[in-house]
């Protein structure tokens, strides 16, 4: 924890910043360890300050280290006009993509001396690179999904709600270790397999429905991320060619991953087969996004951006294809990217299993 901080103090001087302001409660997590819901932490070059509220007096003592913990007696913000650091004309930088409209609004009146900046992902860019610990708790998080999938898929059959499917998944991740649902596991099936971020529903399952599943694990915190599709019975020769067409766009997608692309450029490589393929208009959402503490992190990897794929990063990639006349198929996984390419968190099986 000490490091990140360190690394933070860093960015703050390169930024020209006096001090940073750290809302998310994500990046507090990631700087801290503290895992309450409440708390925002100050951080300048020579110091830092954690303020969470009355509830997490205990728990600030005993997971926060390198920092003044400040209890706050009402709102968090209100606190900050307590701290000396924070003098007139100071240089403070907060988290803009962030803090709500209304607490902006707080700290400007509470700190009408200070000069406010808005400093997008400074902690976010420090997060994205991954230490050993980091992803082992993904790929830990990612063998607790394999064995929720070998235990759930044999259960889907006609007759079975989507609903009941997704209970499943996020009852017996649990009991595999499971410290949370990243995320609420998504079950579509048959034409709702075409919402390409369809939510769970009562419809039941039916004979030749294609199935996408798609859910996640969390340990010590970090998140994986997994998409299976099924078919239940029969198999088409239409959606078996665009099964065929999404697993080989995971498939080379994966093998072009490596430090020095953008977000952007690995995205292209598997838009690019699924385009030749002729499914481009069917492919409607980016290809992947970084993973750790929240599901969704840097880099983002999709068409506009210029995220640097980097050594440490943890992503995910999800080619998929949403036919509203078929269904949809979407297979994801989860990756490290390591000095000359990747290695795969999530190693279940990904072809499209008939049951």
């Amino acid at each position: 924890m000490h490091l990140r901080l360190e690394r933070v103090k860093d960015r703050i001087a390169h930024h020209k910043l006096d001090a940073l302001l750290v809302s998310s409660i994500v990046n507090v997590r990631y700087l801290f360890g503290f895992t309450g819901s409440n708390a925002m932490t100050l951080i300048t070059p020579d110091t830092s300050f954690f303020i969470t509220d009355r509830r997490y007096t205990q728990q600030s003592r005993q997971q926060v280290q390198n920092a003044e913990i400040i209890i706050a007696q009402k709102d968090l913000i209100a606190e900050l006009k307590k701290i000396r650091e924070i003098h007139a004309g100071v240089k403070l930088g907060f988290e803009s993509m962030h803090l709500k409209v209304k607490d902006f609004m707080q700290l400007k009146k509470t700190l009408p001396q200070a000069k406010l900046i808005g400093s997008e992902r400074i902690v976010e860019k420090i997060a994205s690179v991954k230490d050993a610990e980091e992803v082992e708790n993904v790929k830990k998080a990612g063998a607790i999904c394999g064995k929720v999938l070998e235990a759930v898929i044999p259960l889907l059959k006609p007759g079975v709600s989507e609903l009941d499917i997704s209970a499943e998944l996020s009852y017996r991740a649990k009991k595999h270790g499971s410290e949370t649902d990243p995320f609420e596991p998504i079950v579509a099936s048959g034409k709702r397999s075409a919402l390409p971020h369809g939510i769970s529903s009562a419809k039941k399952l039916e004979h030749g429905d294609l199935v996408i599943i798609d859910f996640g694990a969390v340990v010590g915190g970090y998140a994986a991320d997994i998409t299976r599709t099924v078919v239940l019975g029969e198999y088409s020769s239409k959606q078996k060619e665009i099964a065929d067409v999404v697993l080989k766009a995971l498939e080379i997608s994966e093998s072009a991953a490596k430090p020095g692309l953008t977000g952007k450029q690995l995205d292209q490589v598997a838009r690019d087969y699924i385009k030749e393929q002729g499914f481009g208009d069917f492919f409607q959402h980016s290809l992947g996004h970084g993973l750790g503490l929240d599901v969704h992190e840097l880099p983002r990897i999709g068409e506009q951006s210029k995220d640097p794929i980097e050594t440490g990063n943890v992503i995910t990639l999800e080619p998929g294809i949403y036919n509203p006349e078929i269904g949809g198929v979407r297979i994801e996984d989860d990756f490290v990217i390591t000095r000359d390419g990747f290695e795969n968190l999530t190693p279940f099986p990904r072809e499209v299993v008939i049951v």
